[in-house]
């Protein structure tokens, strides 16, 4: 349970009969995700016929949901609602008009994904803390040569995500630069963070050229250009996991992109990236120590940190 909530009183959806007759803040809960926030004057009675309560069912049948809530004054409840719903970006929070369609947080976070798969490794998942949601470390590869165009390319990506219409969820640049720029968004009371690693690009060209010369000729030093030409077309087609998997199958592969072609596939809100493993993430720690001390609790993803949940 998110620390920050796990002190206030709470009961099954099931069992809403039951909750008080007060003016409180509420919060719908599953498998640690905030899905919903909201306010009541009178908490009983605003769940005797709850607008979401369909939905909460629907999730209510995969796995438990329950109500958590605190009583204040009635004066506050809408500013402690505004605030507690840009802190989570639940769900279920979505436009209060009803006749436009609702595209979920998760949803859109599972967008994202879709479209950065072959931009990020996922480093690590740090748990809640007093202070902290839970935080997923994603990191998107750029060549020192080339940051500029790797950060652009992936804020165009982010900004048209951002644009969509009818979703809470948002990408924020907390660090605007021209190379190397910081992102960050909330899902169901998940925060994830996407942070420049200058390491090495995902599957670069004219690496990968290279790559593919030695997977083909060995130690030949020259070539026609027309074979040249054939290979560099050849390589620009291949997929990405063609790409990886033929850099993992050279020795000079895996010298330049030691990351990927050490790291593991692992499903991140139901897309499939790839996410470095434990040991890659304690090298990574002792060659980078202001990593560890950023993110100290971080460990490598080995299940998925943001369960899908049906609405």
């Amino acid at each position: 349970m998110l620390p920050e909530l796990s002190t206030l009183p709470n009961l099954k959806l099931s069992e809403r009969q039951r909750l008080p007759e007060l003016p409180a803040i509420y919060f719908a809960i599953a498998r640690d995700q905030v899905l919903y926030v909201g306010l009541a004057t009178n908490l009983k009675n605003r769940w005797q016929n709850h607008h979401r309560l369909s939905q909460l069912e629907a999730v209510n049948k995969r796995c438990e949901v329950r109500l958590f809530w605190f009583g204040c004054v009635q004066s506050q409840l809408n500013d402690l609602e505004r605030q507690y719903i840009e802190y989570y970006c639940p769900s279920l929070n979505q436009t209060k008009v009803p006749e436009r369609s609702i595209v979920p947080s998760f949803q859109m976070l599972t967008l994202s994904l879709k479209k950065l798969k072959e931009q990020v490794v996922g480093f690590g998942s740090c748990p809640a803390d007093s202070q902290h949601l839970k935080t997923l470390i994603l990191g998107y590869l750029a060549d020192c040569r080339e940051t500029r165009l790797a950060t652009t390319t992936l804020r165009k990506s982010l900004q048209a995500i951002t644009r969509k219409p009818n979703s809470l969820f948002r990408w924020t640049e907390v660090v605007r630069r021209r190379d190397g720029a910081h992102w960050q968004t909330r899902c169901n009371g998940i925060e994830i963070r996407l942070i420049p690693w200058f390491q090495e690009r995902l599957m670069h060209n004219p690496s990968m050229y290279d790559v593919m010369e030695e997977k083909r000729f060995g130690a030949r030093t020259s070539m026609l250009m027309t074979e040249y030409e054939a290979m560099r077309q050849e390589v620009r087609v291949l997929s990405f996991t063609e790409r990886l998997e033929l850099a993992r199958s050279s020795e000079l592969g895996q010298r330049l992109f030691p990351l990927e072609c050490g790291a593991q596939f692992r499903t991140v809100s139901g897309v499939k990236i790839l996410c470095i493993t434990e040991s890659q993430l304690q090298t990574v720690f002792s060659k980078h120590p202001h990593l560890q001390k950023q993110y100290p609790a971080m460990r490598a993803i080995d299940s998925d940190p943001v369960p899908m949940l049906g609405f």
